[in-house]
């Protein structure tokens, strides 16, 4: 996995050229995003730790999609994370999430969730397409449309409209893996 401060730093790095590029100074993002002239220029040199939310203020206010800080390419037809390239964000409810790929960087996106024992993925999330998700091992329990789970166990698949809000949770005593697909993509 990449260190996180050779992460912050790449990332700070490409949101500096592209502020640039774009002709904006530090206080006109700060005022697009909300975020403060000092954390931006923090985050720029690599030098304060970065959140999903953040980046993805950011980049609203660059107009890029977030997958760009995410991942990286390899041409236009092919995108390629080595498993010790991945980029992998902690969530404050225990769960953690990598980000494997992102399909011309708006159609089909796939990440995987790992789900310690007594995690979750936090607060319920919808948007906009489909997802599928995959149980790679352990057992979770998936909650769609605020009131309905379902247990799923390794090798179990479902398939439902993102538009339902759903997440996730890990409320068994062995750690969980699951594959989670969809379209379009969200970060």
């Amino acid at each position: 996995m990449q260190e996180s401060s050779e992460f912050d730093g790449s990332v700070g790095r490409r949101i500096r050229s592209l502020r640039e590029a774009r002709d904006l100074t530090l206080e006109q993002t700060s005022e697009r995003t909300g975020i403060s002239v000092s954390y931006l220029s923090q985050i720029e040199t690599g030098h304060a730790n970065l959140n999903l939310r953040v980046l993805r203020d950011i980049a609203q206010a660059l107009g890029v999609p977030l997958i760009d800080f995410l991942v990286d390419g390899v041409g236009t037809d092919v995108s390629l994370v080595r498993v010790g390239d991945r980029r992998t964000y902690a969530f404050k409810t225990g769960a953690a999430e990598s980000v494997l790929f992102s399909r011309d960087r708006l159609s089909l996106e796939a990440a995987i969730m790992d789900l310690p024992p007594g995690s979750s993925s936090g607060e319920p999330n919808s948007h906009a397409g489909e997802e599928f998700t995959y149980v790679i091992c352990g057992s979770v329990r998936i909650w769609i449309g605020g009131d309905r789970s379902f247990d799923l166990n390794a090798g179990d698949i479902i398939y439902y409209r993102s538009s339902l809000s759903h997440r996730w949770e890990n409320p068994y005593t062995q750690p969980a893996q699951v594959l989670i697909t969809n379209t379009p993509a969200t970060y």
